[in-house]
């Protein structure tokens, strides 16, 4: 468990978030509500880049991560 992931907002355009996991070498971000509360609302994944953007042609300058990212989550807490 990472204690401060790297996170982004559902506003973020993909390119930004495909180079943050390229700098940060990881295949997920959590999508956080708004970085002060970092409110967890949902995550986007190298293979949602892949299958919901390449693949189907979108481009990631103009495609927010609201438009790919999975919402419903199973978490835990750190205690579990």
């Amino acid at each position: 468990m990472t204690k401060n992931p790297t996170c982004c907002l559902a506003d973020d355009m993909l390119e930004k978030v495909a180079q943050m996991m390229d700098r940060e070498n990881i295949g997920s971000i959590p999508v956080v509500e708004n970085m002060k509360t970092m409110k967890l609302i949902g995550i986007v994944t190298d293979r949602d880049l892949a299958l919901k953007v390449v693949a189907e042609g979108q481009d990631p300058k103009s495609t927010k991560v609201d438009a790919v990212m999975t919402r419903k989550m199973l978490t835990c807490h750190t205690e579990d």
